[in-house]
Order: C-alpha cells, then sequence, then structure tokens
C-alpha cells in the first residue's frame, strides 16, 4: 500500500495536469485577474490544520485530520472556478451513500466557516447534491445551479488510492459598464428636476 507521502505525489499531479490545461484562458479578455485571487479558507479557521497556499498556482492545501488532504484551486476567465479536491484515507471510506453526503456537506461547512455568503445557499446545495449523488452514484460526473453559480461533481472511490471527492464551483463574473457624462445627470432624468418654464 502507497504511504502517505506517495499519494499525496499523485494527487498533486494529477491537480498540476488540470491546471496546465487551463493556462490559456488567460490569454483571453478575461475578467478574472488571477493576482486578485485569496485563500478559500480563512486564516483563523479551526477546522484545518498545515494550511498552505501558494500565489503563483493559486493552489491551497489544508488537511482536516491525518486522514483527509483538502486541495484547492482557483482558475478562470469569464468565470470564476474554484476546485475543493478532498482525498480520505481508504481506511476512512465506508459504502453507503450517507458517508459521501456527509463528508461533501462538512467540507464546505468547514471550507466556509462563519462565511455568510455559503450560509445562504447552505440549504439548496445540501438538498440539491444529496438528490444528485443518490441519482447518479459513485464515478459519474453531475452537475446542478444555484443562483449564478454551477456545481460540477464527481466521487470516485479506489481501494488502494482511497477516496477522492471533487467538486468544482464556477461562479459567473459579471461584467459591469459604467457609462459617464461629463456635465452631471441630464434634468430629464434628474427626479428632484422639475419643469417650471410654464409658470
Amino acid at each position: 500500500m502507497k504511504t502517505n507521502f506517495q499519494l499525496l505525489r499523485y494527487w498533486l499531479a494529477i491537480f498540476t495536469m488540470g491546471m496546465v490545461s487551463t493556462a490559456f484562458l488567460h490569454a483571453q479578455d478575461c475578467r478574472l485577474d488571477p493576482a486578485t485571487l485569496k485563500p478559500v479558507i480563512q486564516r483563523f479557521n479551526p477546522f484545518f490544520s498545515d494550511h498552505r497556499w501558494d500565489g503563483e498556482t493559486q493552489m491551497e492545501l489544508a488537511r482536516m485530520g491525518k486522514d483527509r488532504l483538502l486541495i484547492i484551486t482557483q482558475d478562470g476567465c469569464k468565470r470564476h472556478h474554484t476546485t475543493f479536491s478532498l482525498i480520505i484515507s481508504p481506511n476512512q471510506v465506508e459504502s453507503s451513500a450517507d458517508f459521501w453526503i456527509t463528508e461533501v456537506e462538512s467540507m464546505m461547512q468547514k471550507v466556509y466557516w462563519q462565511q455568510l455568503d455559503y450560509q445562504q445557499m447552505q440549504p439548496d446545495f445540501e438538498r440539491i447534491f444529496a438528490q444528485k449523488f443518490r441519482a447518479h452514484g459513485l464515478n459519474n460526473q453531475f452537475n446542478f445551479p444555484i443562483g449564478t453559480r454551477n456545481f460540477v461533481c464527481e466521487l470516485g472511490y479506489d481501494e488502494h488510492r482511497g477516496a477522492r471527492i471533487r467538486l468544482e464551483m464556477v461562479s459567473f463574473l459579471f461584467k459591469e459598464k459604467v457609462l459617464e457624462r461629463d456635465q452631471g445627470v441630464p434634468s430629464e432624468d434628474d427626479d428632484g428636476w422639475s419643469d417650471n418654464r410654464d409658470g
């Protein structure tokens, strides 16, 4: 059986290949500047240990105990892609659907600890994810939208390498176009303006 270090090298190689395949996006007219990306996990989040952030690759690593390693990558252009990959040691994996659903719910709750944005969509996310997973099962990709986000999920198991939960959150980035007027708001568009020319 592979050691934890060998397993880590294997999974990191997989993720690095995925990151290289998206590098071409930044040559386009993008709405996302990679330099502005920040770690998803907050600095004082109590649920993770060995938390590391690489600003050059936008890769984040953290442990949820000795048997669970979380890798988060960020990328995108016209959309912001945040991919959560949770690796679970083989001896911790259970076969029931409830095990997999609980792992995903727990991961998201811990990653977004005290973050209102996720708390607002949490009920919908957990309800829809559970429905979709029960319908599709392991080793099958499925997706679902919530608001302006789309979630792409795939949960897999290998008896030697353990479980891999991959959840990609794709957030649409709005492109705001602000029209500036050199001489203020035209009188006809001003709610406080009245025409007194007639008296």
